[in-house]
């Protein structure tokens, strides 16, 4: 009876933790409501996890240790070149020559060591800048923003940022630094350009035009800089 109960209780000890590894934690639930994964996640982060959630920049894995992304980060501009070593060994070898294919491959090999190999798997948000056209080799140059501005026409302002959101998405491209929507009141400002000139209100309409069909292709824009 003895040897039964404990071979019982072996048993159950062992279901247990399998039902414990089974279980995804809440925040990978897509189930559960957004407000309780957030709240979940947030519990389980370090200090310095927060900081990186915040912290974007140039770069990728490409002769970078794996540990030093084991605590995730908030966003990556990456190249589409490769020189191999460190962490890029899992990633496929590239030409230096970038090209829409070899960006999104390469991005998408970086997004599986973040889900599977940072501690948290939490995805990072590819980025790049496309003022006036994705900034990349074989994509679109559109005219500054201020001559689409002057077009005051923002159906023609959807047709360029569609366009521009096209090519994003098709190289994994999920974040764009843009639009500028700082009104143009004093020229010595060097970046006027930049801007859809020093009126409010075909500022808002060719923002709202741009903005759109960024969200309608599932891609964040980030209007700037409002200091």
């Amino acid at each position: 009876m003895r040897c039964i109960s404990f071979k019982l209780a072996g048993v159950t000890l062992l279901l247990n933790v399998v039902i414990t590894f089974a279980q995804k934690p809440l925040y990978k639930d897509p189930k559960q409501p957004i407000e309780t994964r957030v709240q979940d996640l947030l519990k389980r982060m370090t200090p310095e996890e927060k900081f990186w959630q915040c912290f974007m920049i140039p770069g990728d894995l490409d002769n970078v240790p794996k540990a030093q992304y084991s605590h995730g980060i908030f966003g990556l501009q990456v190249s589409a070149g490769n020189q191999g070593g460190g962490a890029a060994g899992q990633l496929l070898k590239y030409n230096a020559n970038e090209d829409a294919e070899r960006l999104v491959k390469k991005i998408n090999a970086i997004q599986k060591y973040f889900v599977e190999e940072s501690r948290l798997g939490i995805p990072i948000i590819p980025f790049d800048e496309a003022l006036h056209g994705l900034v990349r080799e074989g994509a679109t140059a559109f005219p500054q923003a201020i001559g689409l501005a002057a077009t005051f026409n923002p159906e023609l302002m959807a047709q360029v940022s569609t366009a521009i959101a096209t090519e994003s998405k098709l190289r994994g491209i999920r974040q764009i630094l843009t639009p500028v929507v700082n009104l143009a009141n004093d020229v010595r400002w060097g970046r006027t350009e930049e801007t859809y000139g020093e009126d409010p209100f075909l500022t808002s309409v060719m923002g709202v035009s741009f903005v759109s069909s960024f969200e309608n292709k599932g891609i964040i824009t980030t209007p700037k800089h409002f200091l």
